[in-house]
């Protein structure tokens, strides 16, 4: 069996152990009245096996497990940008993204005049990398609409959605994801203003979401692979990744207005990798789990790529020799990061979450108490 069991919790409630405590002073006193030496009478009800027993050591096996697959659609955030790494080794991460139309009824006794189209984004505070270091992202349209796979109604890392190989804009970020600002790039001119006109012409392509997801498939995010320095998460919602038309009125008293074209649904993250000359360059599609001794006795977690570190206690059950029954009343386990995988350009994660897997390395449920109320979860120190 795997983690699950090492984190089981504490069988006995605090009443419980009021009851014990009780119990065994009344004990104590009773003995220390009337307690003969040579007696054995009785000896048969008062011998209790009844004992707590601390072990510092489990044998733990780790492993370095890589799920091929992970669910990245519809997800409130966009992880784009290229890093390499010895470690690691090349990751890149492109976000596709489809937008539903602005809302506009232009008045007929007006005139309008299209000033500009800017993409707004801002950090989430998620980043690999160099986060000082520039990042530039090519804004493809997209040939072909965003569709959730037919059977498992999601869209994966694996997942791609062809584009148009000449770019729409391209974007210079200069991220501080710590800070968490507003930052806002102007887009092509020239798809600001065929969508303007058409929006004066009240065209149907932007009458609704249905109608402009054909007009109009999205957009795809893709870094510029000629840099090796970072991936940012950015948010995505109406206050992040969202699209502005700037226009005014042209009237005696010109009156600056906007239209916002919203992130909409499907959308979803692709993630790929090349682990070529890496600790890990053995997992494949054949090979999903490297023992740790075959990588210099470490493991690896990286959400973003599905790398997860499995843990198993093979003489855990040796624990039943201890009695005729046994109950664990509580462990603690304790992971200790390699000295120098960490640090400001990759920081360990604020939480680690725990879950059982079964055979195959399918996750089941989270690792909650004993009353399932509260899932448990692992801190850093660091």
């Amino acid at each position: 069996m795997c983690i699950a069991i090492s984190f089981a919790a504490n069988y006995f409630s605090e009443n419980m152990k009021k009851i014990l405590l009780l119990i065994s002073l009344i004990v104590s006193v009773f003995c220390s009245s009337c307690r003969d030496e040579l007696s054995s009478l009785g000896s048969n009800w008062l011998e209790s096996d009844l004992k707590n027993v601390l072990t510092d050591t489990c044998t733990v096996k780790m492993s370095t497990v890589w799920m091929d697959s992970i669910n990245t659609s519809n997800k409130a955030v966009a992880q784009i940008g290229h890093y390499s790494d010895n470690n690691w080794g090349k990751i890149t991460g492109t976000s596709f993204i489809e937008y539903s139309p602005a809302k506009f009824s232009p008045s007929t006794n007006l005139k309008y005049q299209y000033d500009s189209l800017t993409i707004s984004m801002k950090c989430n505070g998620e980043y690999l990398g160099d986060t000082l270091a520039p990042v530039k992202v090519k804004l493809h349209e997209l040939t072909d609409n965003i569709e959730l796979n037919s059977t498992t109604g999601y869209l994966y890392n694996t997942s791609s959605v062809p584009y148009n190989s000449t770019p729409l804009s391209t974007i210079t970020i200069y991220p501080h994801p710590k800070e968490k600002n507003l930052l806002e790039y102007r887009l092509s001119d020239d798809l600001g203003q065929k969508w303007f006109n058409k929006i004066l012409d009240e065209s149907e392509d932007f009458n609704s979401s249905d109608k402009f997801r054909q007009y109009f498939r999205g957009i795809a995010f893709v870094p510029d692979e000629s840099a090796d320095k970072s991936i940012m998460g950015f948010g995505v919602s109406d206050s992040s990744m969202y699209v502005t038309l700037y226009y005014h009125e042209i009237s005696q008293s010109s009156n600056a207005s906007t239209l916002k074209f919203a992130p909409n649904t499907p959308r979803f993250n692709k993630v790929s990798t090349d682990r070529t000359g890496t600790p890990i360059a053995a997992l494949n599609s054949k090979t999903t789990e490297l023992v740790s001794d075959k990588t210099s006795n470490i493991t690896f977690v990286q959400g973003l790529t599905g790398l997860y570190t499995k843990l198993e206690f093979p003489f855990l059950n040796n624990l039943l020799e201890k009695g005729e029954i046994v109950s664990i009343e509580s462990a603690t386990l304790y992971l200790y990061p390699v000295k120098g995988s960490y640090g400001t350009s990759n920081p360990l994660p604020s939480t680690l979450a725990l879950y059982k897997s079964d055979e195959n390395n399918v996750t089941e449920d989270q690792i909650k108490n004993t009353l399932g109320t509260s899932v448990q979860s692992g801190k850093s120190f660091y």
